[in-house]
């Protein structure tokens, strides 16, 4: 069972993200955006995978991604951007990317085969 943080600032997202994710098994923590997730992983909270969107308040998921590649501590973890805003993919360090709206298995497949990879 991984870990996974789940970063939206949709409610309804980020139950659908969770939903996706605790049915194929994992532990899911949740952040509203970005300063919000940076703030758990500092406490020491480490996910094994991040599913962040990219337009959030406070700070976006590009930043975020930015910050986490950025830390030695963090920079190793695997990152899916799931997002609607159209070009995001090509603006950050992600190591997938998912348009809203998008399949529940698919996007498992994809968190499963990044996890894999890392272990």
């Amino acid at each position: 069972m991984a870990s996974i943080l789940i970063v939206d600032d949709e409610s309804s997202m980020r139950f659908l993200l969770r939903m996706a994710f605790e049915l194929a098994g994992h532990e899911v923590e949740e952040a509203s955006d970005g300063q919000a997730a940076i703030e758990q992983v500092e406490s020491g909270r480490l996910p094994d995978l991040v599913a962040t969107d990219f337009m959030m308040p406070r700070m976006d998921g590009g930043e975020l991604i930015a910050r986490l590649r950025d830390d030695p501590t963090t920079a190793r973890i695997p990152i899916i951007l799931v997002s609607a805003s159209a070009g995001s993919e090509r603006r950050t360090a992600a190591d997938a990317f998912f348009r809203k709206p998008f399949d529940p298995e698919a996007l498992e497949q994809c968190a499963a085969e990044l996890l894999d990879k890392g272990r």
